[in-house]
């Protein structure tokens, strides 16, 4: 739920670990969620799990300019779902069924989800920014070439 970390500035960060060619994002993933990462950076590691724990081979930073890419591609497939939905609540308010459909609206936009939907480990690569050398010191000169502009509030809700 919300972020997963944040850094003495109050930057937001999400933190995805990977050991195939997909990143994984979260269960329910909707306007809300995709807001979030707008305001969010990413770090993302791919390695393998070995006895000892999760051993790191690539390390990449992607400011949400670098992930718009993505954001863009599930927002359309979101849009698909959310154009039928506003099809149907018009023919039932042409047809006089406008008691329930405030609600239905309200439903709908809670509703439109997509259930983890994958971020392909060569569009990190390709859009990223390999963290090498000292990764913290990286990460800092990253965060402050890339900065996120200011939107509205948004809680740390659910994902």
């Amino acid at each position: 739920m919300g972020s997963d970390a944040r850094d003495e500035h109050d930057n937001r960060y999400e933190l995805k670990t990977c050991t195939t060619k997909n990143v994984t994002t979260g269960r329910d993933v909707g306007p809300d969620y995709l807001e979030r990462l707008r305001q969010s950076y990413f770090i993302c590691a791919r390695g393998q799990n070995t006895e000892y724990g999760f051993v790191t081979q690539d390390l990449y930073f992607l400011s949400p300019p670098m992930m718009e890419g993505w954001i863009g591609t599930i927002e359309s497939r979101l849009s698909t779902d959310k154009a039928l939905v506003d099809d149907a609540i018009e023919a039932l308010r042409m047809q006089g069924f406008a008691g329930d459909l405030e609600r239905l609206r309200k439903i709908h936009y809670r509703g439109i989800k997509i259930n983890n939907p994958k971020i392909p480990w060569t569009y990190i690569e390709s859009h990223g920014v390999r963290l090498e050398g000292e990764p913290s010191l990286r990460l800092r000169e990253l965060v402050a070439a890339n900065p996120i502009a200011p939107r509205p509030s948004l809680p740390d809700g659910p994902a």
